[in-house]
């Protein structure tokens, strides 16, 4: 009966996922919120607006497991460090993969990415209680399949494997998700010119926690639990692209540079994002977490790459006229990164048969503390830091 009792506590101790010190709330969108929502795995993706579903590689695997079905390569590994959050100032996510490409059709892969609070700020809250905590972290380990079903059309699968430990050295909450997604992608003549062509356009959308299991449960101990959502997002997004010639004088002053391409290529993408509802949801987060992206990229001689980008995302605002909320009912920000391509396949004649890409983004942390009330609690809370994200993958035909 004690146990009843307890799990019913748990079922309406929350109207919204929050993080509460001396009467300031904190609005978060889920108590997974560092590997679901923070930032995606990709600093390419990072840097166009989080558009992240239309790009092809084992880093944006996770938000589309359709991603790593197109290209070529025979092997694919990748590894991305982000460092930057508001209200968890030390925090930072390390992420890792690698694929392979069994057949011409079918692409397997492994990833795994993370979320780490070293000395974190904040006490658990769990079942209405606080406890304790030096370090709190989220762990995803992933199992992908990639496929291509048609002449343009890419589909994928991923099984994942979440683990939560909100008190640091004990396992707090644990889940199984399935992500599914698809990718649509051919050659298009928008533009009947000469100086457009290698036009494409790519239609993708992904769906996370595609079983709809809307719960998970979340333990301090076996006495202390407390229910919480577990969100289903839906993502849409597409990317169209050309190329048009380019004349840059640097560029013919160096034998590999003059045997690449001259010409630049444009790329312009636009991603949508969704909580759903779906039964077992304790709270009200899917009415207003969404998302909206724009990204611009521009690639020069297929080396090096520009990105720019914006996005903006929905948070649950204040419910009682009387709570003091230091985060805002909207996180936003430009965006903006490099990228660069070393072709070493094509540079050393096939003797070397791989290619490596870099990216970097640093900026300003995104637009979410009410910063009037979050640094009256401690002047590390402030969005006015670095955010840092870089990535490499290396690719082996």
């Amino acid at each position: 009966m004690k146990k009843i009792i307890l799990l019913l506590a748990g079922f309406f101790i929350t109207c919204s996922i929050t993080a509460q010190t001396q009467g300031t709330i904190f609005i978060s969108p889920t108590n997974y919120e560092g590997v679901l929502s923070d930032v995606t795995n990709s600093a390419r993706a990072e840097a166009l607006g989080k558009n992240s579903i239309t790009l092809d590689g084992i880093r944006t695997a996770f938000e589309n497991p359709a991603c790593i079905a197109p290209g070529t390569e025979k092997i694919q590994m990748a590894l991305n460090y982000t460092k930057g959050h508001g209200s968890y100032p030390k925090s930072y996510y390390p992420a890792g993969g690698f694929s392979y490409k069994v057949t011409d059709k079918l692409t397997l892969g492994i990833a795994t990415h993370h979320w780490i609070d070293p000395d974190s700020y904040w006490n658990a809250q769990i079942g209405n209680q606080d406890f304790d905590t030096d370090k709190k972290a989220q762990h995803v380990y992933s199992f992908i399949a990639g496929y291509k079903i048609g002449k343009h059309l890419y589909a994928g699968l991923s099984g994942n494997l979440l683990r939560e430990m909100e008190i640091k050295g004990k396992t707090t909450a644990k889940d199984f998700m399935v992500n599914t997604g698809i990718i649509y992608d051919r050659a298009v003549s928008v533009f009947k010119s000469t100086k457009v062509t290698n036009q494409r356009l790519r239609l993708a959308a992904s769906l996370y926690n595609t079983l709809l299991d809307g719960e998970i449960i979340q333990r301090a101990n076996e006495t202390v639990i407390q229910y919480r959502d577990m969100p289903t997002i839906l993502r849409l997004g597409t990317a169209y692209r050309f190329s048009t010639p380019v004349n840059l004088p640097f560029a013919q002053k160096g034998k590999k540079l003059k045997e690449q391409p001259q010409e630049l290529s444009l790329t312009a993408s636009i991603q949508y994002g969704n909580y759903l509802k779906t039964r077992k949801n304790y709270t009200k987060e899917s009415e207003y977490q969404t998302m909206a992206g724009f990204g611009l990229e521009a690639t020069a001689l297929d080396i090096l790459s520009l990105r720019l980008g914006y996005f903006s995302e929905t948070r649950q605002g204040p419910v009682n006229p009387l709570d003091r909320y230091a985060t805002k009912d909207r996180r936003k920000g430009f965006t903006w990164g490099l990228g660069c391509n070393l072709p070493f396949e094509k540079w050393s004649q096939q003797k070397l048969p791989l290619n490596l890409r870099f990216d970097i983004l640093a900026k300003q942390l995104p637009d979410l503390l009410d910063e009037n009330i979050s640094t009256r609690l401690t002047p590390d809370f402030t969005d006015k830091k670095l955010f840092l994200s870089l990535g490499i993958e290396i690719s082996i035909k």
